[in-house]
């Protein structure tokens, strides 16, 4: 057991899934997984039970979790003592949910906004919605960037911009068409992450309007398995604009909305208990101005 085999063991615990483990600790899901069986081969305990779903954590696991918490927080504390950070860079911390994360070039923004003002140090974490409106109720962070409305009573929700959205579905499951159209989508399963997500409830419309039967399915809860079932051709789901050209290759294909309004919002997190700070507000009408445009 060391200090990345906990790492690996918080975020999988926190975002319930190894995809998303795997990509806030810039690992692949096969060596994401290979870490947590070796942390349980070390405990001699299993810590999650896998699902279709994603992960569910054991008795134990939620046992070891705050112990876990507690240990890298103090590992980080060392580590911020032996530092020499630049006592002038005002740190902010800013989460961003995977959907977030999906919906703009997110990397780019991020190293164009540090070019732009070097005098502001962002402390980035990749986390649920529902745990960025937590931790920026209580503190944790000072900003976080959501898909969806998650507005509490401790925190605001500003609208920063609307995401564009295709359809993406593999090439052999449409009839053959010099064209595609969403008409081709008739008697597909259709993968959305909830009724009652605004989004899936206005493709359930949609598809009664367009008479498209289409098949829905909820079971999948996390992004990027449902973005593998379209690549495993069992049906089509919603890509951002700007992940088209990398996601639609070897066969899948992106299908315009005709003309139907299709977006997902992308918004702000802010306390409403507490004030911004001046280098939050800084990276808010920043990132606020270029997403706009990027949008």
């Amino acid at each position: 057991m060391d200090v990345n085999s906990l790492h690996c063991f918080r975020l999988a615990y926190e975002s319930g899934s190894v995809s998303q483990a795997a990509k806030r600790a810039f690992l692949t899901r096969q060596g994401m997984s290979q870490t947590l069986k070796g942390l349980e081969a070390d405990l001699g305990r299993t810590l999650f039970v896998r699902t279709p779903q994603g992960l569910e954590p054991t008795p134990t696991a939620d046992l070891v979790y705050p112990k876990a918490v507690d240990l890298l927080g103090s590992y980080e504390a060392i580590r911020a003592i032996c530092s020499a950070e630049d006592p002038v860079c005002e740190p902010v911390r800013m989460s961003m949910s995977l959907g977030a994360l999906d919906s703009v070039p997110f990397d780019r923004l991020v190293e164009e906004f540090r070019a732009d003002h070097p005098g502001v140090r962002l402390e980035l974490d990749i986390v649920e919605p529902v745990i960025a409106e937590r931790c920026v109720a209580e503190g944790g962070e000072d900003v976080a960037f959501i898909v969806g409305n998650l507005e509490g009573p401790r925190t605001r929700c500003t609208r920063l911009c609307d995401i564009p959205l295709h359809v993406a579905v593999h090439e052999s499951l449409l009839p053959r068409e010099d064209r595609h159209t969403l008409a081709s989508l008739r008697g597909l399963t259709w993968f959305g992450l909830s009724e009652s997500f605004p989004l899936d409830e206005a493709i359930m419309d949609l598809a009664r309007t367009r008479g498209l039967d289409l098949s829905m399915s909820f079971d999948w809860h996390d992004y990027h398995l449902i973005l593998d079932q379209v690549r495993q051709r069992r049906g089509a789901c919603v890509i951002p604009r700007h992940r088209v050209p990398a996601f639609c290759t070897d066969g899948i294909v992106a299908i315009p909305f005709d003309g139907e309004p299709c977006t997902w919002p992308l918004n702000a997190l802010t306390p409403r208990n507490r004030p911004v700070s001046a280098a939050a507000r800084t990276v808010l009408d920043w990132f606020s101005e270029r997403l706009q445009r990027e949008a």
